[in-house]
């Protein structure tokens, strides 16, 4: 039995209970973020085969003295390098139609185009700050962002040619000929590790002017099922076989911040303006 989505259904609980109790324990205070960011894909390879994108990325966060903790939700989209390529010579495929087959097809001397899409990204992530500068003006933070990405992506494989509709290499030329077509639609969902550092100049007392530069590391896909690519270094090419292996991603963002009630600056004043309220009639009480 699968424990993992109950595993997942008990953190999540876990996570936020903790988050909520950061604006109960203490003088929280609730504050609402919006940034846009540029995103660029990184790969150990060195060519991630996607373009830098823009992203957008809302959440919500309690600040508390020196720290804060919070949850954010974001998209953006990568296009790739190339939309189109052309190839030849499939060594081992199946196509669309050969689901209910078990025999892999050859074509040394096919030709072929490959068209790729879009890489969605949907970031949902727990972000915490450790604050080492706050000043009227100023907060300097360090921090971490863990949650996961949900990663989705397509691509086609067309061959030029049509080929046979009952693939067997015995069987005689004469067959039912089709369009080849071997095609990928994935959603997956990846472990994500932010480290990033934050600039925050207040505005006003409840506007924010906020920078984020993070790098989002990224695991391989979590429910990854028998990998055709690997077996004895062969390739082949199978109904969403096609992956994306391991992606960085570098962002930068800016935004603003809201903060929701009296800021930390107005409330000491208050808070001061109160004492001296109380300690003048005390004083006069007195007399």
């Amino acid at each position: 039995m699968n424990m993992m989505p109950k595993f997942k259904n008990k953190l999540k609980v876990v996570l936020v209970t903790a988050i909520l109790c950061i604006g109960v324990v203490g003088k929280a205070q609730f504050k609402l973020m919006a940034t846009q960011s540029l995103e660029i894909p990184i790969t150990p390879e060195g060519n991630p085969g996607y373009k830098p994108t823009l992203g957008i990325k809302v959440g919500g966060f309690y600040e508390w003295k020196k720290i804060s903790l919070g949850l954010s939700v974001g998209y953006h989209s990568f296009p790739p390098n190339e939309k189109t390529s052309k190839g030849k010579g499939l060594t081992l495929f199946r196509l669309d139609s050969d689901l209910k087959s078990s025999k892999n097809r050859s074509c040394s001397s096919c030709e072929y185009t490959e068209e790729f899409g879009n890489l969605t990204v949907i970031p949902i992530l727990i972000e915490g700050n450790l604050y080492f500068v706050k000043t009227d003006k100023i907060k300097l933070s360090m921090g971490l962002n863990l949650g996961v990405r949900i990663y989705s992506f397509s691509h086609v494989i067309r061959l030029k040619d049509p080929v046979e509709k009952n693939y067997n290499s015995n069987s005689p030329a004469q067959q039912d000929m089709i369009e080849g077509v071997i095609t990928t639609n994935k959603t997956d969902t990846r472990f994500n590790v932010s480290p990033k550092i934050a600039i925050e100049y207040l505005l006003t007392d409840k506007i924010s002017l906020y920078f984020e530069p993070a790098i989002n590391l990224v695991k391989k896909e979590l429910n990854l099922s028998e990998d055709p690519f690997s077996s004895n270094n062969i390739v082949k090419f199978y109904p969403n076989s096609y992956t994306i292996d391991q992606l960085f991603s570098a962002s930068l963002g800016v935004g603003i911040i809201y903060t929701l009630g009296y800021s930390a600056k107005v409330t000491q004043r208050k808070e001061a303006e109160k004492k001296q309220i109380e300690s003048g009639k005390i004083e006069w009480i007195e007399n």
